[in-house]
């Protein structure tokens, strides 16, 4: 007889969305639909409507998960941000404009300029806060603690750092957000932490990331040298139209260099989704993803598809199968015992994703 060294109350949590795309492709059609006849105005409901579908239809441990967030909420928080953010822009700008000499008025357009990159981290922050605070698991809720502010002055920071090395540092800013995001985020009381340990560093972000970047750096210049070869250039500056074998070894060249453009950048993205989810445990849980490059040409160009050939209505459902498939690649090792968790100490905000929403940067779910 053995005995059983698993806490008592620990469960196993594996992840699996049961969603159909017949359901979501419906979904996709009336709300379109209404959001048009409304003016948009419906969108609010429209994307709680869909995050409720699908969060039900996702479920850890056999347990489903659950979205109490509300329309109203998304549309106040959108007229909040509306009234304390961009009105008061407009306002600025306008009276900069009005009242200041050119030079007074290029100094403040540049100084907004730049608070508009801080605001955009600050409404990412903001969104991903709102969105923990209306999942709830079990009867628990997630958290999202820290300062917007900081999360926006870091990703400023960091946006700059990647311009001035010329992108290089790109793949270490995004794995520095990521960490700052789930440092800060919590289950219940139970922290979930953000550890880039060394089994997620066996993941080769840079050498992707450097093949990608090369990747786009030697296809336009085989493009470019390749129309000079045709001497599409020269024929062009004299008025002349290149022949059909010109045109079609154009495209050869072209589309052929795309496809295996495509895979290196698609390569690197899947590294840096596996990377981010072994760095990322609750409690004894630790995850790994199994997302490959080819899961994400093939979901790009099956969703692209589904977008098209349903002019537009699509779109809700290929949310969803992206989601499907980030569960479906999910594993889960460990158990959690649910006896240490109690509930967040935070209901979260009152409102909405309101800034994210201002600027539209929504994207969908």
């Amino acid at each position: 007889m053995t005995m059983d060294s698993t806490p008592q109350g620990a469960v196993a949590l594996d992840v699996e969305n049961h969603s159909k795309i017949g359901s979501f492709l419906w979904i996709g059609f009336y709300t379109t639909i209404f959001t048009a006849l409304t003016l948009t105005l419906y969108r609010f409901w429209a994307r709680t409507l869909i995050r409720r579908r699908l969060w039900s239809e996702t479920t850890i441990g056999g347990e489903p998960l659950e979205y109490t967030g509300k329309g109203m909420e998304l549309f106040v928080g959108f007229l909040i941000a509306i009234g304390t953010v961009m009105l008061p822009i407009v306002v600025a700008l306008a009276a900069a404009q009005l009242l200041l000499p050119p030079a007074g008025f290029a100094a403040v357009f540049v100084a907004i300029y730049l608070l508009f990159f801080i605001l955009i981290g600050v409404a990412i922050f903001l969104a991903r806060r709102y969105q923990l605070s209306r999942t709830v698991w079990r009867g628990v809720r997630f958290e999202q603690r820290g300062s917007p502010w900081m999360y926006g002055l870091a990703a400023f920071g960091y946006g700059l750092l990647s311009i001035v090395t010329l992108g290089w540092f790109a793949p270490a800013m995004r794995l520095r957000l990521e960490r700052r995001m789930w440092n800060n985020a919590f289950f219940g009381d139970m922290p979930i932490t953000y550890d880039n340990s060394k089994a997620a560093r066996t993941e080769p972000v840079y050498l992707s990331y450097i093949l990608a970047f090369l990747g786009v750096i030697i296809y336009y210049a085989i493009l470019i040298g390749g129309i000079a070869q045709l001497g599409l250039f020269e024929s062009m500056a004299g008025g002349g139209i290149p022949g059909p074998r010109e045109i079609a070894l154009l495209y050869a060249l072209a589309f052929g260099g795309v496809f295996v453009l495509i895979f290196f950048i698609a390569w690197h993205e899947a590294v840096m989704i596996r990377q981010i989810t072994k760095s990322i445990s609750l409690g004894d849980i630790s995850l790994k993803s199994r997302f490959g490059a080819f899961d994400l040409i093939q979901l790009a160009i099956t969703n692209a598809l589904l977008v098209i050939f349903t002019l537009g209505f699509g779109a809700v459902a290929a949310q969803m199968r992206t989601w499907r498939m980030i569960c479906k690649r999910l594993e889960v090792a460990g158990t959690l015992d649910l006896a240490r968790i109690h509930q967040a100490a935070s209901r979260g905000p009152r409102s909405g994703e309101g800034m994210v929403d201002a600027f539209d940067l929504s994207g969908g779910v």
